[in-house]
């Protein structure tokens, strides 16, 4: 019924994260401190990280909400959701939205994080050999 709200919501929240993080970055980049290019995980920036998870909340919260629109559960009309304008339908929408919506956003939380990490992995794998082929050389 709105189960694409919770991850709406978290996705407002990562666009918030995403722009304090890469002000941050930029500032570190000012001041020259860059991190360590033999760091694991420093190939990639965390604003470019949360933009990932960003893109996928919002675009799997746009799909839903479509969906839910042609079901009729969504209207363009005040309370927009069916389910807010009774007390009965509301208390499921409610444990819809605890139940369906987390679990969604826990499933898309940790496939992002085995992305970045996999993403992270070939990243400095990569650059790895190409330090040792040009320590050889």
């Amino acid at each position: 019924m709105a189960c694409f709200l919770v991850s709406a919501t978290v996705g407002i929240g990562t666009a918030v994260a995403r722009h304090i993080v890469k002000h941050h970055e930029k500032k570190l980049e000012l001041e020259g401190k860059t991190q360590l290019p033999e760091k694991f995980g420093s190939d990639i920036k965390w604003s470019q990280k949360l933009s990932y998870l960003e893109l996928t909340l919002f675009s799997g919260s746009f799909l839903l909400a479509i969906e839910h629109i042609l079901h009729g559960e969504v209207v363009p009309f005040p309370p927009f959701l069916t389910a807010a304008s009774n007390p009965a339908d509301l208390a499921e929408m409610l444990t819809e939205m605890g139940t369906v919506g987390v679990a969604m956003l826990a499933i898309l939380l940790v496939a992002w994080g085995v992305g970045v990490l996999i993403a992270d992995y070939f990243k400095f794998k990569k650059r790895k050999k190409g330090l040792k082929e040009a320590v050889v050389k």
